[in-house]
């Protein structure tokens, strides 16, 4: 399989350049921003580290963690308030006031190119955010501690063969040094929006009522007063929970009337629910957050509805599904070993042995992103899986490269696939008796895009004579399968 170097994907549109760069100041880094180990996009400015610190643009502030931020131009003064914490920052000052009591910052909020920029970790750690800095990546990874999110993972750690960096030694993220601007500030995203004479904004006709939020005994129902509803949905573990996201939706009057600190409760009649709990979770852009409490691990279904103003999902019990993915296929035969044989030959061949073996636990349900010589693209392979809310996603390769290389080498991304990463390593090493190429980090499109534990192993190296001897035999393929259908096992604990 060949390989690609890894590029940093930029979260936000650059800014523009201060002058302290031009005169040979410290130039600013490419931050990436995790939150819950979800990628974090905008068109904001781009969050960027400088002397050390890091500043990100106040939309982070507001939607991420969930606050609410209003804007005072004449005392160029930012108010952020979520629950029961009140921080009032000015610009260019390193005063906070957080519940009326004075705190000083390291880092003063700025204006740039139009944007008010905050220090992240500062208006964080008083909102209940835990932060892990990964220097190895340029990546801060933000964990809520409230009811919405999951318990922190830890961060990446290398076990690389001397060719990649060491574990990287955890630090607190950093924050940014202040810089005026040098041009008169235009009024931040957050500053309160103009209306009629009076100030009183129109309703947008984009954002849609929500009037219904029912929980069955069986469905889950959301009815807006008009306008289709399309969720994005997270589920979370320790506690287990089912997170929808409905984008261009506010509560209603009904609904609004029962939120608390904006958050409301409805008590739940399904068996594997504890309660429904939601908000007027982000005004940029509008969204409702709805939470089902589990009792233990359950899946959703969306089923259709008649009426194109509601949305319905059944809340069933949780069954183990595990995604195996052949590598390449049809037109796309990935690496040409040193006989003339195919990649996909071989990836195809030891995915169905495993799928196989693995489908005689009937606790587990199997799923193939091609069981033929068939052509996938990558992001069908991906969306299959995020798709059908999947357990594991394990994808079988084969290595090309020098003809002296041999080995194995297992791939994995996100900090949740590393566990998943070393067991399956541990058990393929030694099932083919190869040499130990370590488990390494990697951008492969079907391990980064993918929203569960994913790891790619490639088994050995086609380019080398003893390895693809050994790779196209079925013998070997039958002990290859049996490796990674009991590091699938192991993982998901099943005895």
């Amino acid at each position: 399989m060949m390989k690609f170097p890894a590029f940093c994907l930029f979260l936000f549109v650059c800014m523009l350049l201060l002058p302290t760069y031009a005169l040979g100041a410290e130039s600013p880094a490419a931050i990436k921003l995790f939150m819950n180990e979800k990628r974090l996009t905008s068109t904001e400015v781009e969050p960027r580290i400088v002397s050390g610190n890091t500043i990100v643009p106040v939309r982070i502030i507001v939607q991420e963690i969930g606050a609410k931020v209003t804007w005072d131009q004449a005392a160029r003064k930012v108010t952020i308030v979520k629950d029961d914490v009140n921080i009032q920052l000015v610009i260019d000052s390193k005063t906070a006031v957080i519940n009326g009591k004075k705190e000083t910052m390291e880092v003063a909020p700025i204006i740039e190119n139009g944007n008010t920029m905050l220090p992240l970790s500062f208006i964080g750690s008083r909102m209940g955010i835990e932060f892990k800095w990964d220097g190895l990546t340029s990546s801060v990874h933000m964990f809520k501690k409230d009811d919405t999110d999951s318990k922190p993972v830890t961060a990446p750690v290398d076990t690389g063969d001397g060719n990649q960096p060491g574990t990287p030694k955890p630090t607190a993220p950093p924050t940014v040094a202040p810089t005026k601007p040098t041009t008169p500030p235009t009024v931040p995203p957050t500053a309160p929006p103009t209306g009629d004479e009076n100030g009183i904004k129109p309703p947008d006709p984009n954002v849609h009522l929500l009037n219904l939020i029912q929980l069955t005994e069986k469905d889950l129902i959301v009815n807006a007063k008009d306008g289709a509803l399309t969720p994005t949905v997270l589920k979370l573990s320790n506690p287990n929970r089912i997170v929808f996201d409905f984008p261009n939706t506010k509560l209603d009057e009904s609904l609004q009337k029962l939120l608390v600190n904006n958050a409301g409760e409805l008590p739940s009649k399904h068996p594997l629910v504890q309660k429904v709990r939601f908000s007027n979770f982000a005004d940029n852009p509008a969204t409702v957050r709805i939470i089902l409490d589990l009792k233990g691990a359950a899946d959703y279904k969306a089923q259709t509805s008649k009426l194109p103003n509601q949305w319905t999902a059944t809340i069933a019990e949780h069954q183990l599904t595990v995604v195996i993915d052949a590598g390449h296929g049809d037109q796309d035969p990935g690496a040409l070993s040193i006989t003339g044989k195919h990649e996909k030959e071989f990836t195809l061949a030891t995915a169905k042995k495993v799928e196989k073996l693995l489908a005689q636990d009937k606790r587990v349900v199997v799923m193939m992103t091609r069981s033929d010589d068939t052509f996938i693209p990558l992001d069908n392979r991906v969306s299959f899986a995020n798709d059908n809310m999947v357990d594991l996603f394990l994808s079988i390769h084969g290595n090309s490269a020098k003809s002296t290389v041999t080995g194995t080498e297992t791939y994995y991304n996100r900090p949740e696939s590393i566990d998943f990463a070393n067991v399956v390593h541990q058990k393929v090493v030694a099932a083919t008796g190869f040499p130990d190429r370590k488990v390494r980090q990697a951008d492969f499109r079907v391990i980064t895009k993918t929203t569960m534990p994913a790891v790619l192993v490639e088994v050995g190296y086609l380019s080398n004579k003893s390895d693809e001897s050994a790779m196209y035999k079925e013998a070997f393929q039958d002990k290859v399968a049996a490796s990674l259908v009991a590091a699938i096992k192991e993982y998901l604990n099943l005895k």
